[in-house]
């Protein structure tokens, strides 16, 4: 090779190399909240009580005034749906049972870890709704994947996502209510998106859905610290839980 295509060679080597570093040290977090309003896919049924709140990450909240959060000691957690247009229709029919599964699987297990987690509604339990969303457009095609998961398989590991590529790929939004199940009065809800940073070598970066997994699982700790703060009785001789810190926009 002629000396002025090695010092080519050797530059270009240094460049690419300088590159793949920064990459690697440019982000550490799993996924970071996205700009902008998320579209309202139609799950909430309400969204006027919603806004933007900086004492909330969420990209919208709401917060029932007063609310004695201190006297509920359950939750009670619905399954999940799945909801919106054309991104959603495109998926296979396991890939969207395994979307809400991943998301079902991840509030179990946090909420669980400090939280008396039921599926019956009583006087002092919250209800807790959740829904992995992509609203596209004024007009939404609603298209519902609703799961009930056996004991045994909640505390199994959820795998098996297909790997077509989809719209929704590195990115989710989330929808959730939380009511109380005699009165069926709102007492929170919130909608956030999120998005993956693209690190490098990340385990997720080589699932289709590892992005919408690492956003589930941010999430799931986001409200059960929530719950934890506002007052909500954990499990007896348990410990508060870690506030989740990840940056804001993307």
């Amino acid at each position: 090779m002629p000396e002025s295509q090695k010092v080519k060679w050797s530059r270009r080597t240094v460049v690419t190399g300088m590159a793949v570093l920064l990459t690697m040290t440019a982000g550490c977090t799993a996924t970071r909240g996205r700009r902008g309003t998320p579209e309202e896919s139609g799950f909430l049924r309400d969204y006027s009580q919603l806004q933007k709140n900086p004492d909330y990450p969420a990209s919208l909240t709401y917060i029932k005034p007063g609310a004695d959060w201190s006297r509920y000691s359950a939750i009670q957690l619905d399954s999940v749906g799945l909801w919106g247009g054309d991104s959603i229709q495109k998926l296979s029919a396991e890939d969207r049972q395994m979307l809400t599964d991943t998301l079902y699987k991840s509030l179990y297990d946090e909420l669980s870890k400090y939280f008396n987690v039921t599926t019956q509604a009583g006087p002092n339990t919250l209800r807790l709704r959740a829904a992995l969303t992509q609203a596209e457009g004024a007009n939404v095609a609603i298209r519902t994947v609703t799961t009930v998961i056996p004991q045994m398989r909640v505390v199994g590991t959820v795998v098996g996502l297909g790997a077509d590529t989809a719209t929704t790929v590195g990115s989710a939004t989330v929808e959730v209510e939380v009511l109380d199940p005699v009165t069926n009065e709102r007492l929170a809800a919130a909608v956030d998106s999120r998005a993956g940073t693209k690190v490098l070598f990340a385990s997720r970066a080589y699932s289709t859905w590892g992005d919408v997994k690492a956003a589930c699982d941010y999430w799931s700790k986001r409200i059960s610290w929530q719950f934890a703060r506002a007052g909500v009785q954990r499990k007896p001789g348990v410990a508060m839980p870690e506030e989740p810190s990840e940056s804001r926009t993307i």
